[in-house]
């Protein structure tokens, strides 16, 4: 089937190479946890983008623990350009994904922030791709 992984076939045009994948794979590292709303809050999302990369988030898991409704966004810092922004309602997990990922050009470093931590904490992990 074009489009998706193999494991016990031949490989076609349009299957996704599973090794690339694991080669290039990129996490957050250790959960970040948002106990401040907006700017105060703000955290680092994993390390710059190295020099010649590129990044693609492909995951974004967020667990909101507190009593209000929170937007959870991703931006470029510095500069402000917004990357992934995401409406989380109150104490849920809401998983973002996408196959092709958001891109986020060498040289960027990613911060989260959410925008109200009310009663509880924003917690969030991400992963994709940098090659």
């Amino acid at each position: 089937m074009a489009g998706t992984s193999h494991t016990s076939r031949a490989p076609v045009a349009g299957d996704i190479d599973e090794s690339y994948l694991h080669k290039n794979h990129w996490d957050s590292g250790w959960d970040i946890i948002i106990t401040a709303p907006g700017a105060a809050g703000e955290k680092p999302l994993g390390a710059p983008v190295q020099t010649g990369m590129a990044r693609r988030i492909r995951e974004v898991t967020v667990r909101h623990a507190g009593t209000n409704n929170t937007v959870v966004t991703i931006w470029n810092s510095p500069g402000g350009m917004m990357i992934i922004s995401l409406d989380v309602p109150a104490q849920t997990t809401r998983t973002w994904s996408s196959q092709d990922g958001r891109s986020v050009p060498s040289g960027w470093q990613p911060v989260i922030q959410s925008s109200d931590v009310t009663g509880g904490n924003t917690i969030v992990s991400a992963a994709g791709l940098e090659a």
